[in-house]
């Protein structure tokens, strides 16, 4: 709905319900920031998921170089 068509619309509400108008939609608008932001988290949380999967079939297949502490360290010092 276009932003003036609300605006007409919340003209005609009377005095003794705005409050509750008013209420209602910080409701609506907060319950659509929640939903946004579990969205975000979903998607995170799926691209985390498929990464994982990627590195243990890269594990799997042998497609990984593995170094003790004291192979990394005389590598760092070289």
């Amino acid at each position: 709905m276009p932003y003036a068509v609300l605006e007409q619309k919340l003209r005609m509400v009377n005095e003794q319900d705005f409050e509750f108008v008013s209420h209602f939609l910080d409701l609506v608008l907060n319950n659509r920031k929640n939903s946004s932001k579990e969205n975000q988290k979903s998607m995170q949380n799926s691209d985390y998921l498929a990464m994982l999967d990627k590195s243990f079939s890269q594990l799997e297949s042998g497609d990984v170089v593995v170094k003790s502490m004291d192979e990394l360290r005389a590598m760092e010092n070289s």
